[in-house]
């Protein structure tokens, strides 16, 4: 009686433990995209130790990123060691998670050099690939280890030759994107090094702005068309709140509001607007205003982003100072 009731038990229980058991493909798909998480959550993280060391020039600081790197590899092989029977044992493992982490670090650096082509965050997604692809050559199933050398040859390949094929970035370029038409831009002269810092397009205009410095105060200036008296409303966003007015000259006037004070000058077809804060005087913004000139390309290139539509990068180039820059030791002061 009690033998039938083991057996019956016995019978209801195998098959559950059977269904909740993953399988081969499944182990693998789960063992490769955890190193698709870990890598792509190592290089966000701990990747700012390989900016830092190429900055400095100092490599240990961005030693503990492969240790990690690799360590991670080993551990995801370790715990699922039917994914990847090729390195089942310790010392091939060791071997194969050292190739797989070293060409993680590599490739997110990589990835980084390729996103400069578009847009930083575009990178993200992408820091995990590397490592998976090299991991993946050795995982179970012949179809996913052909699968990720293809892949791999194609996005190194397309890694390198899609931004070359990309339009230059110029600074012709780069306002084309906002829309603004040049003769419509307006910068300060506020000495050769001291550049615009940001650009805002808002209708029609190019709200430039000069961020502070030490001692010195912000300025913002853009072009708007013209502005014949105190009641003349103007098209953009930007706006003094419970702002006083006075007009000081020919077409020429003065708003003030708690925190900034704009002189506005008319200026043949436009009126051209110089603000800061209450560190300015009106005559010294009038002088600025005088003083104003269409953007430089210089200008152009320091505040305006760039175009959103990629721009021509040598991928190869900038990984190559990217890790030279981390192996290159200077001393302190050098």
């Amino acid at each position: 009686m009690t033998r039938s009731l083991l057996t019956c038990h016995s019978s209801t229980v195998l098959p559950r433990t059977a269904q909740r058991r993953l399988t081969d493909g499944q182990l693998t798909a789960l063992a490769l995209g955890s190193l698709w998480l870990l890598g792509t959550l190592g290089a966000v993280t701990m990747g700012l130790l390989l900016l830092l060391a190429a900055f400095l020039h100092v490599p240990w600081i961005a030693l503990p990123v492969p240790l990690a790197s690799i360590g991670m590899v080993y551990v995801v092989g370790f715990a699922a060691p039917e994914a990847f029977p090729a390195v089942a044992k310790p010392w091939p493992r060791l071997a194969w998670a050292f190739v797989a982490g070293i060409s993680g670090v590599f490739g997110a650096i990589f990835v980084l050099e390729v996103a400069e082509a578009f847009y930083p965050w575009f990178a993200v997604p992408f820091f995990g690939v590397p490592v998976l692809l090299v991991a993946g050559l050795f995982a179970r199933g012949l179809g996913v280890r052909l699968g990720a050398g293809v892949l791999l040859i194609a996005l190194v390949a397309g890694g390198i030759a899609v931004p070359a094929s990309l339009p230059s970035d110029t600074a012709a370029r780069r306002l084309a994107a906002t829309g603004v038409p040049h003769d419509r831009t307006l910068a300060a002269d506020l000495g050769p090094h001291r550049l615009p810092t940001k650009t805002t397009e808002d209708s029609g205009s190019l709200i430039v702005e000069y961020a502070p410095q030490l001692w010195i105060s912000p300025v913002w200036t853009f072009a708007t068309d013209v502005v014949e008296s105190c009641e003349t409303a103007v098209k953009t966003a930007w706006r003094l709140e419970n702002a006083t007015c006075a007009q000081v000259g020919d077409g020429e006037f003065v708003r003030r509001d708690a925190e900034r004070i704009e002189f506005v000058q008319r200026r043949g077809a436009v009126s051209v607007h110089v603000a800061g804060n209450h560190n300015w005087k009106p005559e010294e913004l009038r002088e600025l205003a005088g003083k104003t000139h269409p953007l430089t390309d210089a200008e152009i290139i320091a505040a305006v982003p760039k175009s959103r539509g990629g721009n021509r990068t040598d991928v190869l180039a900038g990984f190559t100072t990217f890790v030279r820059a981390i192996f290159t030791v200077r001393s302190i002061g050098y």
